[in-house]
């Protein structure tokens, strides 16, 4: 086959080949050859088998190895065989498997020292445990471990362990090479650094082996140095380099040797980064060995590149002129370019190695060789990232030794860097890393005269760079980046070498752009070294050109600009120095920046804080002297402060300062002539208030809205603010809209709300001024409620509404965009945005017809700021816009929610159908459709209060939608809930319809509700006697839905409304269901159902308005008689109509059943119950009074009632009979002919009924005696026989303590009473009536007991003696134990006092007289004793001059004994008691009065009870007496004023002395008896004729202010007396400030600041004292108010828990001082600012004290400090506030100074603080512990009295 093969021919190839043809020029090919018969005996010798030399020698080895000692003693020819196959110096070019055979041959030899050759096998092993294959180290190791080496030995496993494919890095871990024995390093460390050296070399592993070389290294580090040498010798001897330092200390490169292949230099260059990254510091010995071949391998690399590049050249020129071959694939440039891009990044590791080391030997040919070649394309290969090159720049930029190399040796390295930053599409890495060697340059500069000398040669270049770099950067994003903002940075250091005013005009304008911005976008950090740039450029660039040039106006506007936005220190300053520079430039603003420098001033002792005193002054400067010496174009910077300065949310008097200046500027704008204050007042000023209006502190907006105010009232020029002046009222404060929308009170910003709200409805303002002042103000409210009061909020929500009806489309919209995403943010107040929302969808006013109209400006046109025309879309744009847009992503938004976002989105259907319902017919029905429907499916909820909110909201739509619409609305609920508690929901949800329609405004609108009878009666008959309604009734069942609990209810509500709202027509269909259930049934429990339900249908027909009263009592006659066509109709057929197609569908399904017996018709049995229908009707009719009896018709009507409702009374059954009694007493008062025939009958049948059951037990003869009393009392033809009349006595007089029965007996005893029928029996029917009247509990009955027994005394025939026993029974009684019966009593008694003659009341007046006032002097309850003063007054009025006088006798008697003190006090309340009857007709009994009550108050006075110091609850004193005398007194002076300045009258010293007298409401009566006299004598200073113990007398006034200022401080303090207190004290203060000054007290202003820096200080000082004689008063008053007011406030802030009251204090003080400040002058007030506004201040400021009276508190204060500011000015204001707040602040940090160094000055106190501490936290959780366990009620008394 062989022969056959070579004899093969050659052909070429062809579509077909011929196989005979093929064979036979083969046969003749070989019988043409000369040698045939020779090759065919070769070939036939030849063998088929083939010989594999190297599996032949494996096998060999293998055989040799299982016979070892064999091969070993032969070793001298089979290690000379081996050493003859290896080369002398590269053993590992032996193909490996042959290495692998030998190798595990030899190490299987037992005495390898014996052995041929030894030495050189040793050194073999050696080497090869460095290679990379782990296989072969291991048989490498494995032939070293032969030799026995006892240093190798003991560490065996170690050995074997590091070559083990999965437990090297274990045994890694574990190696430590610093703890191997000094005996064993030689050796063993050298092996170990060969293994792990060959581990390194591995190239397995996704890294490349880069994490083991880490972790290897890292090992080696517990080597010496010089056992490190091993591992440098490793790495540097297979590239065969020799480059070395010579004597003359020049550096030698050397060839790389052509058997170095790039792969071993890579190899190299790779493994020599890991080793300088972790060992660089240690081999620093071995550095130049490293260091030249590192420099050898990279100059060879750069030299062959740059003969490749030769080449490349050569090879393009002989391109020209022949077709270039193609490029070689494998070319070796790109390894060479790898080598050379590593041997850069290792001299840059080099230089990053933190060792000092000399690399100017090899720079020299560094440079040349390696660096300087590639400088001339540096720019163009540093674009897309730093190059090698640029690393290699950067490393010797970080290090100031190594950062001279960039100048020394080339002097283009710092301009090719440079024009980097410029070069095409260069990228931000490469840009960053230039930015770093610039730094790092600007860094060492000062300390290298070199390096700055070559830095500033080529700083120009850098300049126009950096320039070009900033031009580049379009977007603000860029310069704002961290990239740009090192830029700016950089520039900010080299700015100072700029020199070319082009250059500099450059960066000015393309800086003023970037300060414009907002923080937000360019971040001020940014800003303060733009400005350090503008301030060094401003000279240079502004110099030599005009004041009035672009670049001069663009600087000056963007600098005056930065004071309203910048807040940090630093740039501040930074903008006050720019503003210098140009001030230098324009010396007009010298003057302006002196202010400015004073308005920024800083503290020197504090960081960040602002000198205060610097700030405060030069507002003072502007505002009190140089604002009017201003021009126009100096104002700008100045309100630009200004602005920013009102915007401080924390320093009030610098607010205000500020907001004063603003006015200034108002001020002048308005009186000055110039244009351009009103231009700077339009384009700067409105804008920046308007964007203050939006700032999220309250306090700037409201002190930005104040500047806005007043510009409206000032301002004509400006069309926006002119149309504000509407919200002013015409100057009425109160009515302001601009002074109360931010006020204290709550209340009068609700309605500041309300005047806004009504504005917008009456069009007075127009869409822009709403739109960009308005909406934003009040948004505020809606977007932030958690922190304001609810009405407020609903108030600004409904306000948003009616300005949305003053929008434009475009405003409109954008408004509802912006609620729409307020909605979506889902955060707390969702719930509020959604209700805004909808209030603004529901104000939805624009057309939307079908006709396209024309477009219309709107009404801004005119506005003064721009003057721009906008213009309304068209009425068919704004329906597509509102169809596909608005209304689809308001439905969306509402489709998509959970559970839980259900109750929150709900509300916004009612916004969407107020927009839908502006839209055409037809796609109205289409939007409201589908809004239906999610609604109705939204029912299904499983949440109570979700279903609530769709509940009302459906009830708001139906309103809104109409009565057209409701039974849409009914049929989509009906179709939404089918089944279960689905169909209770919807009897609820219907019932609430029917509910809110009906009811209120929205009444007249659904005055026919005809198209919903069917639905609404089958839903609510449905969970009435349904299977559904059914079930609720089941004990069984249970559900926690409101719904299913009280639907039954609301269905038998829902007939009553229907019934109330139908015409006479649906009357039928509306009582189908109800004669439905009649024929089905006559279970007792379902017509109970059908009984309240008839009741409740004759309710609503009797309220119906189409029911007129004609036809109601035809309605009422046919139901009586039964004649209608639908009471006779035919059961099958009515059950048939009631049922439905439900009941249809279940027929034809049961036809498949087996037949049911037949339903019984139970309808003859209940139609009684349309009789008692008809009866109820009637009767509530008549109760209604709907009756005109003066109508014909209806008396005619009425005639054929009476027998018909007489037919009644015969019935069988008691409930007909019931209601027929009812009707029956009805109709008798109709004047009708036939009721005088029908009377006797009617008395006699009632008669009949009860005699017929003998009791008043059953519920007829309840009825009949109720009608029976009807009859007798109205028809005065009726008549009662005697023995009728006696029985109905004997058979009441037992009932008339049963209460169930007691209305009907009383009833029929009025009724006989009024009649006047006299019978024995009625006597002591009457006595029983006096003995119930007491003793009864029930009120009623005592209201029924009084009025009979009233009518019986005044009626019927008394005796004298029977008489006198009720009267002393009456007043017996008025001691009876229960209050009730003693209430009773004086109620009668009231009516006989009234009503008896005039003789008769004075026959028993003593003897009343006595009853009553010890009712006064001993009866617990206070009731029963005002009822008592009430009768003695009533007494006194009806008595005459004698009577009068005896009784008056009897309390002059009662007041003289003193050893009876409770007579004495009656004595005085009784004489008040006639003063208040008779007025002024008390007047001959005053002497008799006033000496009694003054000698009350003298013995009074002379108790010992009375101090100054309040007296404990344990004390018992008798106050009420003259409590009583001190009232009293007041009432005499009440009635006679002309007393009050009778002193021998009253005694005025007395009434002072009880102004402390221990008991609250003495000290109240005292205080308000001296305010009688107050009041009765005009203002003046003090009088020196008066006694010295007169109030109106120096020394008295002095003592009573002392004595009213003590009572502020009681503890018992309420508002009444802290009321009074304040109006005495006010008068007092107003005599005080009537007393000459001699000189200004301006001592009392110097103690008072320096006590108010005073924080907490707790003891008294001088102001608890009494005024030093001899000077002025008032002073020392404001002082002890001042001080009494901050007491009061530290005491509540000190202690956790304090009386209720305590807050009364400080605002009794606060409303002292605001009088105060409204009675003085300024001049004279400006002398208390300190002592007003400290308690002022630590009130408003104080945020510690958790109090539901604090809030009330600090309106106060905010209210006095508005006061008090309006009263004496900004600036006065200002400072004194800002004086205080620095002292107090000063004050704290010196204690907390104090507190810090008492750790060092005082430990023991400090533990001593810190323990105590610690002890009250203990406390404090004891109290909230209990407090809450008290709560829960499982503390007990014993441990509640432990902890309180």
């Amino acid at each position: 086959m062989d022969g056959e093969g070579e004899d093969d021919i050659w052909e070429d190839e062809k579509s077909w080949r011929d196989p005979s043809a093929h064979k036979v020029r083969t046969t003749l090919n070989r019988w043409q050859k000369a040698n045939i018969t020779a090759a065919e005996i070769f070939g036939k010798q030849k063998s088929g088998d083939r010989l594999d030399t190297m599996m032949y020698e494996t096998r060999v080895l293998h055989t040799l190895g299982e016979c070892a000692s064999l091969a070993e003693k032969h070793n001298r020819d089979i290690i000379s065989f081996f050493l003859s196959l290896t080369a002398p110096d590269s053993p590992a070019k032996l193909p490996r498997p042959r290495l692998n055979a030998w190798l595990t041959l030899f190490s299987k030899f037992v005495n390898p020292k014996a052995l041929y050759a030894s030495e050189k096998l040793h050194a073999l092993y050696i080497s090869l445990l460095s290679h990379p294959d782990r296989s072969l180290q291991r048989l490498a190791l494995s032939c070293l471990l032969t030799y026995k080496s006892a240093s190798l030995l003991t560490h065996e496993d170690t050995l074997r362990g590091l070559l083990d494919d999965t437990r090297w890095r274990d045994q890694l871990t574990m190696l430590d090479m610093s703890e191997i024995e000094e005996k064993d390093r030689p050796e063993l460390v050298s092996v170990i650094i060969r293994i792990l050296f060959g581990i390194m070399l591995e190239k397995r592993g996704r890294s490349r082996g880069a994490d083991r070389r880490g972790t290897i290294l890292t090992t080696l580090a517990g080597c010496t140095d010089e056992e490190l040498s091993i591992l440098v010798d490793l790495m540097v001897d297979p590239l065969q380099l020799n480059a070395t330092i010579g004597s003359d200390g020049d550096f030698t490169l050397s060839p790389v040797s052509t058997e170095v292949s790039t792969t071993q230099q890579l190899g190299f260059l790779t493994l020599l980064g890991d080793v300088l990254r972790n060992l660089g510091s240690r081999l620093i010995a071995r550095w130049p060995v490293l260091l030249g071949a590192t420099i050898s391998l990279t100059a060879h690399a750069q030299r062959s590149l740059d003969t490749s590049k030769d080449n490349l050249q050569q090879a393009e020129e002989a391109s020209q002129v022949s077709e270039p071959d193609d490029v070689d694939p494998n070319s070796p440039l790109k390894s060479l370019r790898s080598t050379r891009q590593l041997g850069l990044k290792r001299l840059a590791d080099f230089a990053r190695v933190p060792v000092q080391f000399d690399f100017s030997p090899y720079l020299t040919k560094s440079f040349p060789t390696i660096i300087s070649p590639r400088m001339d394309h540096f720019e163009t290969e540093n674009t897309q990232a730093p190059s090698a090159l640029l690393e290699l720049f950067y490393a010797w930029a970080c290090r100031t030794e190594y950062i001279s190399i960039l100048v020394s040796y080339d002097e283009r390295i710092l301009p090719k860097i440079y024009d980097c930053l410029v070069a095409a599409s260069v990228k931000p890495a490469v840009v960053s890393r230039i930015f770093d060697i610039i730094e790092h340059t600007l860094q060492f500069c000062p300390g290298q005269a070199s390096l700055q000398a070559a830095f500033v040669r080529h700083v120009s270049l850098l300049l126009t760079n950096l320039t070009l770099l900033v031009e580049r950067a379009k977007d603000i994003v860029a310069v704002t980046s961290a990239l740009g903002q090192r830029q700016i940075a950089i520039l900010c250091q080299i700015v100072y070498y700029v020199n070319d005013s082009s250059q500099a005009e450059t960066l000015l304008k393309l800086f003023l752009p970037i300060l414009r911005k907002p923080s937000k976008v360019v971040p001020e950090k940014i800003k303060i070294d733009v400005l350090k740039i503008v301030e060094q450029i401003l000279p240079l660039a502004i110099g030599t050109k005009e004041l009035g040039s672009t670049i001069y106006v663009q600087s000056y506007d963007v600098l005056s600009a930065l004071f309203q936005t910048l807040r940090l220190r630093a740039s501040r300053l930074g903008l006050v120095a720019a503003f210098r520079k140009l001030a230098a430039i324009d010396l007009s603003l010298r003057p302006l920046v002196d202010l400015m420098d004073s308005l920024n001033a800083f503290s020197q002792k504090r960081m960040d804080e602002p000198d205060f005193d610097r700030r405060l002054s030069a507002f003072t400067t502007l505002n009190e002297q140089s604002y009017s010496s201003l021009t126009a174009r100096q104002w700008v910077p100045i309100l630009y402060n200004m602005l920013y300065f009102i915007q401080d949310p924390e320093e009030l008097a610098v607010r205000h300062s500020a907001s004063l200046g603003i006015r200034r500027f108002i001020d002048i704008a308005t009186e000055r002539e110039e244009c351009e204050y009103q231009h700077i007042f339009l384009r700067n000023l409105y804008p920046a208030l308007r964007n203050g209006l939006r700032t999220k502190y309250e306090m700037v907006r409201a002190e930005v809205l104040a500047v806005v105010a007043y510009a409206v009232t000032r301002c004509d020029f400006a069309e926006p603010l002119r149309e504000l002046r509407v919200l002013c009222a015409d100057g009425d404060e109160e009515a302001n809209f601009f002074n109360n929308i931010f006020h204290v009170q709550i209340h009068r910003r609700t309605r500041a709300l309300r005047r806004l709200a009504d504005a917008c409805d009456h069009g007075l303002l127009k869409s822009r001024t709403v739109n960009e002042v308005l909406i934003p103000l009040v948004g505020h409210f809606v977007t932030s409620p958690a922190s304001l009061d609810h009405h407020l909020v609903n108030e600004a929500v409904l306000t948003t509404g009616h300005m949305a009806k003053c929008l434009a489309w475009s405003a409109y919209y954008a408004l509802v965009q912006q609620y729409i995403r307020l909605c979506q943010k889902r955060d707390d107040a969702e719930r509020v945005y959604v209700r805004a929302l909808v209030a603004i969808l529901d104000n939805f006013h624009f057309q939307m017809g079908d006709s396209v109209s024309e477009e219309e400006k709107t009404d801004d046109a005119d506005d003064g700021e721009v003057g721009a025309q906008t213009q309304t879309p068209s009425a068919s744009r704004v329906e597509q816009l509102v169809t596909g847009r608005l209304l689809p992503s308001l439905l969306s938004h509402l489709e998509k929610r959970d559970e839980t976002e259900d109750s929150l989105r709900v509300p916004i259907a009612v916004g969407i159908v107020q927009v839908a319902n502006h839209l055409p017919v037809k796609a109205r029905e289409v939007q409201v459709a589908r809004l239906l429907t999610i609604v109705s499916q939204a029912l299904r909820s499983r949440s109570q209060e979700t279903r609530d909110l769709v509940r009302e909201t459906l009830c708001r739509i139906a309103v809104v939608l109409g009565p057209e619409y409701l039974p849409l609305i009914l049929r989509e609920l009906r179709a939404a809930l089918q089944r279960g508690p689905h169909l209770h929901v919807l009897a609820f949800v219907t019932h609430a319809l029917l509910v809110h329609v009906t009811n209120g405004e929205h009444s007249g609108r659904f005055e026919t509700l005809d198209g919903c009878v069917d639905d609404a009666a089958h839903v609510s008959a449905e969970v009435i006697f349904g299977q559904s309604g059914r079930d609720v009734q089941a004990e069984e069942f249970k559900t926690k839905m409101r719904e299913v609990r009280s639907s039954a209810s609301k269905g038998l509500d829902s007939f009553a409304i229907m019934a109330k709202f139908i015409t006479p027509a649906k009357i039928s269909r509306l009582l189908n269901p109800v004669k439905a259930v009649m024929h089905e049934t006559e279970s007792l429990k379902v017509m109970q159902q059908v009984d309240d339900l008839l009741r409740r249908i004759a309710s609503g027909l009797n309220a119906n308005r189409h029911l007129v009263p004609t036809e109601l009592l035809v309605l009422c006659h046919t139901f009586i008689s039964q004649n209608a066509r639908f009471l006779q109709a035919n059961p099958k057929e009515a059950r048939s109509r009631g049922r439905g197609k439900g009941k249809e569908k279940e027929k034809a399904a049961g036809q498949l059943k087996r037949a049911a017996p037949a339903e019984s018709d139970h309808y003859a049995h209940n139609s009684f119950r349309f009789v008692a229908f008809g009866l109820e009707l009637f009767s509530t009719a008549f109760r209604r009074s709907r009756f005109d009896f003066q109508d014909k018709t209806i008396i005619a009507r009425l005639e054929p009632m009476v027998s018909v409702i007489g037919n009644t009374l015969y019935s069988t059954n008691a409930h007909v009979t019931s209601l027929g009694l009812k009707a029956s007493a009805a109709i008798v008062k109709c004047p009708l002919q036939s009721i005088d025939k029908t009377l006797p009958v009617f008395v006699r049948r009632s008669i009949e009924i009860i005699r017929e059951t003998g009791t008043t037990a059953s519920d007829l003869v309840q009825t009949a005696l109720k009608s029976l009393a009807t009859i007798l009392r109205d028809c005065p033809k009726a008549e009662v026989k005697e023995k009728d009349l006696t029985f109905l006595l004997e058979l009441l007089q037992p009932d008339l303590e049963e209460p169930s029965r007691q209305p009907a007996v009383f009833a029929m005893l009025r009724a006989i009473v009024a009649r006047k029928f006299v019978v024995p029996e009625i006597y002591d029917a009457m006595d029983k009536v006096s003995e119930i009247m007491v003793t009864s509990q029930s009120a009623q009955v005592q209201e029924l007991c009084r009025g009979v027994l009233l009518q019986f005394l005044l009626d019927y025939p008394q005796g004298k003696g029977r008489l006198r026993n009720s009267m002393t029974f009456f007043a017996r009684n008025l001691s009876y134990v229960h209050e009730s019966g003693r209430k009773s009593v004086m109620e009668l008694l009231s009516a006989v006092i009234a009503k008896f003659d005039v003789n008769l009341a004075r026959e028993y007046a003593d003897l009343l007289f006595v009853a009553l006032v010890m009712v006064i002097a001993n009866d617990d309850s206070a009731k029963c004793r005002e009822m008592a003063a009430e009768l003695i007054k009533s007494l006194f009025v009806r008595l005459n001059i004698e009577h009068r006088r005896l009784l008056a006798s009897h309390l002059h008697s009662w007041a003289s004994q003193t050893d009876r003190p409770v007579l004495a006090r009656v004595s005085s309340q009784v004489y008040g008691l006639m003063l208040d009857a008779l007025h002024q007709e008390a007047d001959p009994f005053l002497p008799t009065i006033l000496e009694d009550l003054g000698a009350a108050l003298r013995r009074s006075a002379d108790r010992e009870e009375m101090d100054e110091v309040e007296q404990g609850d344990n004390i018992k004193l008798e106050w009420q007496a003259p409590y009583q005398a001190l009232i009293v007194s007041g009432k005499v002076l009440r009635e006679f004023p002309a007393l009050t300045r009778q002193d021998e009258k009253v005694q005025w010293p007395t009434v002072v002395s009880h102004l402390l007298y221990p008991h609250s409401w003495v000290r109240l009566a005292s205080c308000r008896l001296l305010g009688t006299l107050f009041a009765a004598v005009p203002v003046d200073s003090p009088s020196p004729e008066l006694p010295a113990d007169h109030p109106l007398s120096t020394v008295g006034m002095e003592e009573a202010a002392k004595r009213l200022c003590t009572q502020l401080k009681s503890q018992h303090l309420d508002e009444a007396l802290s009321l009074q207190v304040v109006k005495n004290l006010f008068y007092i203060g107003k005599c005080f400030a009537a007393i000459p000054s001699q000189d200004r007290p301006t001592s009392h202003e110097e103690a008072g600041s320096k006590a108010e820096a005073e924080d907490d200080s707790d003891g008294e000082d001088s102001a608890d004292t009494a005024p030093q004689k001899g000077k002025h008063p008032l002073p020392w008053l404001f002082s002890r108010l001042s001080y009494q007011a901050r007491s009061a406030h530290i005491a509540r802030r000190n202690k956790s828990r304090t009386s209720e009251n305590w807050f009364h204090q400080p605002v009794s003080v606060f409303k002292w001082f605001a009088a105060m400040s409204s009675f003085l002058p300024k001049e004279r007030l400006e002398q208390f600012l300190v002592h007003i506004l400290t308690p002022v201040y630590r009130i408003v400021e104080d945020e510690t004290i958790r109090d539901p009276h604090m809030e009330e508190l600090k309106t106060l204060a905010i209210e006095l400090q508005d006061l008090v500011r309006d009263k004496v000015g900004t600036t006065a204001f200002a400072n004194t506030y800002n004086k205080i707040r620095q002292g107090v602040l000063e004050v704290r940090r010196e204690r907390k100074t104090a507190r810090a160094m008492l750790v060092a000055t005082n430990p023991e106190a400090a533990a001593k603080r810190k323990q105590g501490r610690n002890m009250n936290k203990k406390e404090s959780r004891k109290r909230k512990n209990a407090s809450f366990a008290d709560s829960k009620g499982r503390l007990s008394s014993k441990k509640r009295r432990e902890h309180y």
